[in-house]
């Protein structure tokens, strides 16, 4: 009778047994997996800049488009504000914020304008007023309008409309530039413009100017136009208005005839 009761005792303690090594491993697997979230996880940043009034958030690997607003204008801000005596600071403090891919063409087309002659004898200043600042959510580009104003030694003050077209990356929690380009007008070239001109103009969509899902499922793109400074050119505008003579004429294409130019 207790050899029974042994045994039944036994084999409830085998159960036991079985019960527990199944719930540690549980327990184990559990551990294991929060400790790869957590290791991946990376801490988010919550920002008011200083000209906004609503927040801006900023990720390891991605940022809401009040902070792309935000840094498409710090941008475009910095490019469109030049001096002969800051030049230098300028190219240095948007350098550092240049994809890999297009700094090499950036560099060279803002060194373009720097290194003018015309431009550094004449003691020309650039000043760029931006009136508003669209975000599209389909490329995460941000288009910065507004007017440069070239003034020159002797106060004779030039104007147009132009526009700033910038596309922003985040690696790291940090914004990369990864297009840059500008264009006379205040009419943003977003994914609907360019698909207009595609259909009228059998003109192939720019990369920079398609959304994801697009690329997937197109087979020939021209490359990205990594930056371009066609604005700042010497030149007429539509309404006769006199522009700049603060670039080489040779550096870009005019401004009635833009390229695309492929990396």
């Amino acid at each position: 009778m207790k050899f029974m009761d042994m045994l039944r005792n036994m084999k409830q303690l085998q159960a036991i047994t079985v019960v527990l090594l199944v719930s540690n491993l549980i327990l184990g697997l559990g551990n294991v997996y929060a400790l790869i979230t957590v290791s991946n996880m990376r801490e988010r940043v919550v920002l008011v800049p200083p000209n906004l009034d609503k927040k801006a958030q900023i990720a390891w690997a991605g940022a809401d488009k009040e902070y792309l607003k935000s840094f498409g204008l710090y941008m475009a801000t910095l490019v469109g504000n030049i001096q002969p005596k800051s030049s230098s600071v300028v190219l240095d403090s948007v350098g550092v914020f240049m994809d890999p891919a297009i700094y090499n063409d950036f560099r060279r087309q803002l060194l373009a304008v720097i290194e003018d002659p015309v431009f550094k004898s004449s003691g020309s200043v650039i000043s760029f007023l931006p009136s508003s600042v669209q975000y599209e959510a389909e490329t995460t580009r941000v288009f910065i309008t507004g007017t440069i104003v070239t003034s020159t030694a002797g106060s004779q003050k030039y104007q147009k409309q132009v526009t700033y077209e910038v596309g922003t990356v985040i690696r790291e929690g940090r914004p990369y530039v990864t297009h840059f380009t500008s264009y006379e007008g205040n009419v943003p070239r977003t994914v609907t413009w360019w698909v207009q001109k595609s259909s009228r103009d059998g003109q192939a969509i720019p990369e920079h100017a398609l959304p994801d899902r697009w690329k997937a499922q197109k087979a020939a793109v021209v490359g990205p136009t990594a930056s371009d400074f066609e604005v700042m050119n010497t030149g007429k505008t539509g309404a006769g208005e006199p522009v700049a003579d603060i670039a080489s004429p040779s550096a870009n294409p005019p401004a009635s005839a833009p390229q695309e130019k492929k990396e």
